[in-house]
């Protein structure tokens, strides 16, 4: 859309986009058409090359440097980010502000809303799905099973601003460390403290924990282990390269073990679908 055509004065939309977890092919169809109609794109840092690929050449691309959530406020200042998106605004511009995962869960969606609507800015917010539900998916791990008793599922940040443990109900997540699956955003960097911290609260040693580094994409890497040993085996294989890493606790965090009981010992079939088409891969399956 030509901002030209809009009536001098009228603010530009701006769109509170959530660009999902990393595969381009999750973005949801109202995330693709706002992106199309986009004049300009103000976009987190980690926004994978795919996604940033589907943008139209015409709009106009600003990273704004926000590292998916991190609490370290990399690249611009927040409030740097609300000046932005209201002087494209102002310009008349539609503006997408794209936002890793989901913009209202560890997003800063609420501050960026609150924003807009104090400068009576016409913003709409699009739903994207959160790193933890594509991790899921993507690593097959669950997030409830009845037979696994994990009937609850907990979302929380790794650290806090101060660059300590968040304030948490650390007893009640250890009593129930076995009966949920808790889900740590940006918590990398604080693993010994949370596994100490819940060890410390009751939590058993071997309760299961997962690592996922850069979900959904082909950079994905995964590492299992428990509360008492995850800490070692990342320092050992020397886990996260970079990428976004999210922390599975809880029953279901062992569950790509259990498939691999199911296929009877041997790494069970994922259908992975990066540059290979869907017809190519249904055709390899149906080689093996």
């Amino acid at each position: 859309m030509d901002c030209s055509a809009r009536p001098a004065g009228v603010l530009g939309p701006v769109f509170l986009v959530g660009a999902g977890p990393g595969d381009p092919e999750l973005l949801t169809l109202k995330a693709m058409r706002r992106l199309e109609s986009a004049d300009v794109v103000l976009h987190d840092s980690l926004i994978s090359e795919e996604v940033l690929g589907l943008v139209p050449q015409r709009a106009e691309l600003i990273n704004v440097g926000k590292r998916c959530g991190d609490v370290k406020d990399r690249g611009l200042q927040q409030q740097e980010i609300h000046d932005l998106m209201l002087a494209h605004s102002r310009r008349g511009r539609r503006v997408v502000r794209l936002k890793c995962g989901d913009p209202f869960v560890f997003g800063r969606g609420g501050e960026e809303i609150e924003f807009l609507v104090e400068h009576q800015v016409p913003v709409e917010v699009v739903p994207g799905i959160t790193s933890a539900l594509g991790a899921a998916a993507s690593c097959q791990v669950p997030l409830t099973h009845r037979a696994f008793h994990s009937n609850h599922v907990h979302f929380c940040v790794g650290q806090s601003q101060a660059r300590a443990l968040p304030e948490l109900d650390w007893e009640d997540m250890a009593r129930n460390a076995m009966r949920q699956t808790a889900v740590f955003y940006m918590g990398l960097k604080s693993l010994e403290k949370i596994c100490r911290t819940l060890r410390q609260h009751g939590a058993p040693a071997d309760t299961p924990m997962a690592l996922i580094e850069s979900a959904t994409t082909s950079n994905e890497e995964t590492l299992f282990g428990t509360l008492g040993t995850a800490p070692e085996l990342v320092t050992k294989q020397q886990f996260g390269r970079g990428g976004p890493v999210l922390i599975f606790l809880g029953p279901t965090a062992a569950f790509p073990a259990h498939l691999e009981k199911l296929a009877g010992g041997q790494p069970w079939k994922r259908a992975r679908v990066f540059e290979k088409g869907v017809a190519e891969i249904e055709e390899d399956a149906c080689r093996a």
